[in-house]
């Protein structure tokens, strides 16, 4: 019953694969919008990264910077 169940998925795995849009393109247009995909990932993260600094920086305690006036 296990063996059965296991190659119902391996079928239906295959089928999705075969399916993929992805598959559809070029070989190198396929690697092409992988690496189009990991440059949006990446920039993703560049924001997030900086949205943790922001929020870092906030939790820091404020100093009040002290202004020198000169008198003449």
């Amino acid at each position: 019953m296990v063996a059965e169940a296991e190659a119902d998925k391996e079928q239906w795995m295959d089928f999705w694969y075969r399916m993929s849009p992805m598959n559809l393109l070029p070989t190198e247009t396929r690697g092409h919008v992988r690496t189009a995909q990991k440059e949006m990932l990446l920039a993703v993260r560049s924001l997030v990264d900086e949205a943790i600094r922001c929020v870092e920086e906030s939790e820091k305690p404020r100093t009040r910077k002290r202004t020198k006036i000169e008198v003449q």
